[in-house]
């Protein structure tokens, strides 16, 4: 007779208790985006001490391809490195340099713009009083000598603060760009799913493209736009054409901001007609770049809506400040690939942002020949 005892029945456990179960539905949406929110405070938090690391992460990855290029031409890695850090950090400082005397010109400028401001606000008064319209209360508010100049003021230096952390982002930029070889191989070797692996690598090919081919295309234009200040006798015409370099990257609204600047000197200097002159040639150039020739050589899209560029503006800026502003499309490039495109549960805020960027690679694959990705 055997001396073993039964085996109690195990109990069957309650339904609605997995770990499957607890995580499915709107919990699978919900809690990625409250852990989100918690990051965004994060980083709101930290913003000085992250704004340079992205933005040198970003700055590497949009001077890579010309790293590449010249690898490609047999300039040695070492050699290679050295000329895209040199060159780099010298437009770096310039960029630096021309805004920050800009400001410290403004202040010799200030009597002559505030009297030839006084003359057209008195004008405009005179004008508007014949037709029996009284705008004394508006002008004396929004339109007086010391808000204007102010606001020019502001803006300047706002734009001089990105810049504020000069040594730091040179710092983190030669350290990223030492290690520009280095890091594609040792993200290769980690072992990732396959999905995260492909968002990856679009984030990669979209966010390097996207930089330099827009680096490359605003920096003509911020030449052409120089020129066209000069050739009209606006003061300061570089540090409107490095102003309009750098607002390029903020999208929407970063050429009309762009523009204001130098509309309002010239107004102040040669008058109405002259001023609005400028801003109608400005703005057929900038249509003919961001239309005819921008299209062929950037594609027609960077799998990001028109909306969610938009929003993304406001919400960067709010999180990093002027640096978030700049970084806006590539942070949101970024975050809707790395993050929302890998995961299954944060696949439909994806699909809202816009078409998965790696349907759009897909589809240039097809178009050069070449052999998809096998699907996850």
């Amino acid at each position: 007779m055997s001396d073993e005892q039964p085996k109690p029945e195990e109990e069957p456990k309650p339904a609605g208790h997995t770990a499957h179960d607890v995580l499915s539905g709107p919990t699978r949406l919900l809690l990625p985006l409250a852990l989100g929110v918690v990051v965004i405070f994060g980083m709101k938090y930290a913003a000085s001490v992250i704004d340079p690391i992205l933005f040198s992460l970003f700055l590497t990855m949009g001077v890579s391809p010309a790293l590449y290029w010249l690898r490609r031409r047999g300039v040695p890695p070492w050699l290679c490195i050295v000329i895209i850090m040199v060159v780099t950090v010298i437009l770096f400082v310039l960029f630096a340099l021309v805004l920050f005397s800009a400001v410290n010109q403004l202040d010799n400028k200030l009597p002559v713009y505030q009297q030839n401001l006084s003359k057209l606000t008195d004008s405009a008064q005179k004008w508007f009083s014949a037709h029996n319209i009284d705008i004394v209360d508006l002008t004396s508010k929004t339109l007086s000598p010391s808000v204007i100049l102010n606001a020019a003021k502001t803006l300047l230096s706002t734009m001089a603060g990105i810049f504020g952390n000069l040594f730091w982002l040179i710092l983190t930029f030669i350290f990223m760009l030492a290690e520009a070889y280095a890091i594609p191989a040792r993200i290769g070797d980690m072992h990732m799913s396959r999905r995260f692996a492909h968002s990856f690598v679009n984030f990669a090919d979209v966010t390097k493209t996207f930089l330099f081919t827009k680096g490359w295309l605003s920096a003509i234009m911020a030449v052409i736009c120089s020129l066209i200040y000069w050739g009209f006798g606006t003061d300061f015409a570089l540090v409107w054409g490095v102003l309009f370099f750098l607002l390029s990257f903020v999208p929407n609204i970063g050429f009309v901001i762009a523009v204001v600047p130098p509309f309002a000197v010239t107004l102040l200097e040669f008058g109405v007609t002259r001023s609005v002159i400028l801003v109608v040639v400005i703005v057929v150039a900038n249509a003919i770049v961001d239309n005819v020739v921008s299209p062929r050589i950037m594609g027609r899209s960077v799998g990001l809506s028109s909306l969610t560029i938009f929003l993304s503006l406001f919400f960067w800026s709010w999180c990093l400040g002027g640096l978030g502003a700049l970084m806006s499309v590539p942070l949101t490039l970024m975050v809707k690939l790395l993050f929302f495109d890998s995961f299954e549960s944060t696949r439909v805020i994806s699909e809202i942002m816009a078409t998965p960027v790696r349907v759009v690679a897909k589809k240039a694959r097809r178009k050069k020949g070449e052999p998809e990705a096998a699907a996850d």
